[in-house]
């Protein structure tokens, strides 16, 4: 792995460096140089931002999940429920089988079924983009098996799990084998993330947004749109999700940061959920507050749920009284607005 040569882009970019002492050429050159542990390896949102402006072309998302493996994290939000749910799914056969008689494509949900169990006190309904998607997808034409895998294991693998992960992975890449779809869609960024780069299954994976700007419907309304990680600067896709906006006749009105420079919601891989990264996540809402609209749209449920979470704390320091949702749900809701 390159090693970096020091410039200070990546620290003075950083986001967690808006509110704690992360420096990302540190913790590379303390542990390449000196094989020292950092606490920088755990506190790193991996949202993408310093390897995309980096001069030397450092890979620092792979130094991060090369550091991380075999680890134990600092903190993971939600007790560690979430964890503890895929790892426990890696260990247990699968007694949903594939239908290879199905459809061609395949939508996977994700796991929005524990998002929407665990999390009822962000007061979303999580399994309405499984609905949303569903319902968007026939009025494109496409009716595909519902994929039932289990975890695509993002979360367990940027923890430092990778065994964990590779059993996951196993048993979804048969899955998908015997179902013999040729196509994947999934709403869930890190989902398409994970399948798109750290699985190898020799079919085409594609994010949802990418099928929706011929719905043909007639939104009037101007919104925002925040650019999730995965989706973002991970993938490169920006121009999907807003396009499935405009051209459905939404008004989009961009934050100050969009595209490659959009502020992280601050939780990765429901790790590190505290006072830095909540700061980070008021940031971005003042951000969507400032464009003056009444409606920010993701396409990342983690995204959703950390931003309805700022919104629906009991003592808020802040109020923001615009809505958060996913793209699909969005669009959905106005598929019979004339």
């Amino acid at each position: 792995m390159q090693t970096c040569y020091q410039c200070g882009k990546c620290t003075s970019i950083c986001p967690m460096r808006r509110v704690s002492k992360t420096s990302p050429r540190s913790s590379i050159y303390n542990s390449n140089i000196y094989g020292l542990d950092t606490k920088g390896i755990w506190t790193c949102l991996t949202c993408g931002l310093c390897p995309q402006e980096c001069p030397q072309q450092v890979d620092f998302l792979g130094f991060i999940k090369e550091e991380r493996e075999g680890g134990q994290p600092l903190e993971i939000a939600h007790l560690g429920v979430f964890t503890e749910l895929a790892e426990l799914s890696s260990r247990l056969d699968g007694n949903i089988r594939a239908d290879p008689a199905g459809s061609t494509y395949g939508y996977f949900p994700g796991c929005v079924e524990s998002l929407g169990l665990f999390l009822h006190d962000v007061k979303t309904d999580f399994g309405a983009i499984t609905a949303s998607s569903l319902k968007l997808l026939d009025r494109a034409g496409i009716k595909p098996q519902i994929i039932q895998m289990k975890c695509c294991g993002h979360d367990i693998l940027w923890q430092g799990k990778k065994d964990v992960f590779d059993r996951l992975k196993d048993y979804n890449t048969g899955y998908i084998k015997d179902s013999g779809i040729d196509t994947l869609i999934t709403s869930c960024a890190e989902c398409y993330r994970t399948f798109s780069k750290d699985y190898d299954l020799g079919i085409r994976v594609i994010h949802i947004s990418e099928l929706l700007d011929k719905l043909g419907l007639e939104i009037n309304k101007e919104v925002t749109y925040h650019d999730p990680c995965r989706l973002g600067r991970h993938m490169g896709v920006y121009d999907a999700p807003r396009k499935a906006l405009t051209a459905n006749g939404a008004r989009l009105k961009e934050m100050e940061h969009s595209k490659e420079k959009a502020l992280c919601c601050g939780v990765s891989s429901f790790m590190n959920c505290n006072e830095q990264t909540k700061a980070l996540r008021i940031a971005r809402m003042d951000e969507a507050q400032a464009a003056g609209v009444n409606t920010l749209i993701t396409t990342c449920p983690k995204c959703l749920a950390h931003f309805n979470c700022l919104k629906s704390e009991k003592e808020a320091i802040k109020r923001y009284d615009f809505d958060v949702v996913d793209l699909t749900v969005f669009l959905a809701r106005h598929m019979e607005v004339k």
